[in-house]
């Protein structure tokens, strides 16, 4: 079987370019579902002269001709209705996956500062609830275009050649249908978005108690949380009734007004039966596709209302795919630059309206480390991320002479590494979250050296190949961290952004990757952000920060006889812990 390809296309806002990229399948499915609209009024005048021919014939050779007949009709019209339906299925399937893909690189080359805002619930709802709403309802309305106007037109032209009269007196009810599920469009419409919020609200909910399920047991909130879900999947419950009111409830009304032409059908068909002008054959097949047609009126009203529920759903989509500022992801040469200057940098976190980072200058020369600290909400990690190029900010940031707002993004990507203090792992191997099935044995070798992790390798069973589990799981927090470490330096790029890297690591162990770490500076620009202080002897300068400002700047042996908050917090630090901290 041909593996697909799953890819948006080029203009992935508009539902007719999926449809016009799987144009094959839709011509398919468009010939197969006009023949097989088109050749389905046979069954009933076919199945009408059957009766007649049971009714009148004199031999049972006429009654297994017709049989015949009508058996053959319909194969050839459900060998039709087979490759319709497979091929608007195969579509829809493939539509489903673009429209994943194409979600997914929105959100992955997203802008950082947007994506921070979004929830993670509520952004896996659009991509599996929202995305499959929108697909099954291009799939109804493709197929019903064939099953319902095709058909009703072929119906439609036959009854006014059988009666032209019965038919057009019969039909009156119709229209009123139609126009009833148009005034109720733009209901559905609304009670369709507020059911979708509700459904991506108990997204959320789930996702929380999933991830933090260790949290809930250890403080016994397992109750109160499945209390909080109760509520929202009431609410959802709620809302998704009232939706289905008004896209399936209303059914038996169009129903009723549709059938009330089978009424009128069966009185003056009856009267032409009475008086010799129609055969029972031919009253059979009069009113089976007039029956048809009346149904198929309904199925029109339910689409019209699908259509509308999806609106909402494809208004969600495309503020996930809608992204025109696609970043390309190529890495390109890295940036070298002999020093960095920082002007009035004021940097705050996307989701909020206070500045972590105020009017902050700093300059710093290439190959030195730099160990930044300060006591908590000082604004070393907002000052990390700033760093990283991928946040808005004010100011600049400038590497020689280039601010970090106009390198291309390639250039950005190559030039800084960062690692933050949540240091997560993919399910997948220890090789593999470092090198990402890059192949450079040399360069991997030596950030394990670096990076300490060569004794626990040889520990493993499976050694570089060991799966390290889900969000790594199956490896201890100091090995996480590492293992993270490693994967930050293996990029090789010029400035390194290490935020709380030695939180999980003991002592001994962070002084070896520290000096490991200046060992291999190599004109790189290596920034350490820590509340530890204990490898901060090592460090070229170090700078403290209070409030989002820098309040002092030095080496370690000139603060640490400095009163102020570097050498409090080496004193707190000294009392809790073994003094391995030298003054």
């Amino acid at each position: 079987m041909q593996k697909v390809k799953f890819s948006p296309p080029k203009n992935r806002e508009k539902l007719l370019y999926y449809i016009i990229k799987y144009h094959k399948q839709f011509l398919i499915t468009a010939i197969s579902g006009i023949f097989f609209n088109s050749a389905i009024v046979l069954g009933p005048i076919f199945q009408g002269k059957l009766l007649d021919a049971v009714v009148n014939s004199n031999d049972v050779n006429g009654i297994v001709k017709v049989g015949l007949q009508f058996i053959g009709v319909t194969i050839s019209f459900q060998i039709a209705r087979f490759f319709k339906r497979y091929y608007v299925r195969d579509m829809a399937n493939r539509m489903s996956g673009d429209m994943r893909i194409g979600i997914m690189e929105s959100i992955l080359y997203m802008d950082l500062n947007t994506i921070e805002k979004q929830k993670t619930g509520d952004m896996m709802s659009t991509t599996i609830g929202d995305v499959d709403i929108v697909v099954e309802a291009v799939r109804k309305t493709i197929t019903e275009l064939w099953d319902t106007w095709v058909l009703m037109i072929a119906y439609w032209i036959t009854l006014i050649y059988y009666a032209p009269k019965i038919t057009l007196i019969a039909a009156i009810p119709i229209p009123l249908v139609i126009i009833l599920t148009q005034l109720m469009k733009r209901t559905v419409h609304s009670k369709s978005k507020v059911a979708r919020d509700a459904t991506s609200k108990s997204t959320i909910q789930i996702r929380k108690m999933i991830s933090e399920v260790n949290i809930l047991r250890l403080y016994g909130r397992q109750e109160a949380e499945i209390e909080r879900l109760w509520d929202k999947l009431s609410d959802q419950a709620n809302k998704n009734v009232v939706v289905t009111i008004f896209k399936n409830g209303l059914a038996p009304i169009y129903a009723s007004l549709a059938s009330l032409g089978i009424v009128v059908v069966i009185y003056l068909g009856g009267n032409k039966v009475i008086d010799g002008s129609w055969t029972i054959g031919t009253f059979t097949a009069y009113i089976t596709m007039f029956m048809a047609l009346a149904v198929r009126t309904t199925t029109a009203a339910k689409v019209f209302n699908i259509q509308q529920g999806a609106r909402a759903s494809w208004d969600r989509v495309l503020g996930l795919i809608n992204n025109k500022k696609l970043i390309s992801y190529n890495i390109g040469d890295s940036l070298k630059p002999k020093g960095i200057s920082i002007e009035n940098l004021s940097f705050k976190y996307p989701t909020n309206d206070e500045y972590a980072i105020r009017n902050l200058s700093l300059k710093v020369s290439s190959g030195m480390i730099i160990g930044i600290t300060g006591p908590v909400g000082s604004g070393k990690s907002a000052l990390a991320l700033a760093l990283t190029g991928l946040y808005d900010y004010e100011g600049n940031i400038l590497l020689d002479n280039i601010d970090l707002k106009d390198m291309d993004y390639e250039q950005k990507l190559a030039t800084i590494t960062y690692m933050g203090h949540d240091s997560f792992l993919f399910s997948d191997t220890l090789k593999n979250n470092i090198t990402w099935n890059d192949d450079n044995t040399e360069r991997l070798n030596k950030v394990l050296t670096i990076a300490s992790l060569e004794q626990d390798i040889q520990n493993f069973e499976n050694g570089i190949d060991t799966q390290v589990g889900e969000k790594g799981t199956k490896v201890s927090g100091g090995q996480k961290q590492r293992i993270a470490l490693a994967r930050a330096l293996y990029k090789e790029a010029n400035i390194v952004i290490l935020d709380d890297p030695f939180s999980a690591i003991d002592i001994n162990t962070e002084a070896k990757i520290v000096k490991r770490l200046r060992e291999n500076v190599e004109g790189r620009t290596i920034f350490i952000f820590s509340h530890r202080l204990d490898a901060f002897k090592y460090m070229d300068r170090i700078l403290v920060l209070d409030k989002g400002k820098i309040v002092q700047d030095g080496t370690h042996n000139e603060l640490v006889n400095t009163s102020g908050i570097y050498s409090s917090i080496i004193a707190a630090q000294q009392f809790l812990g073994d003094g391995s901290i030298e003054k």
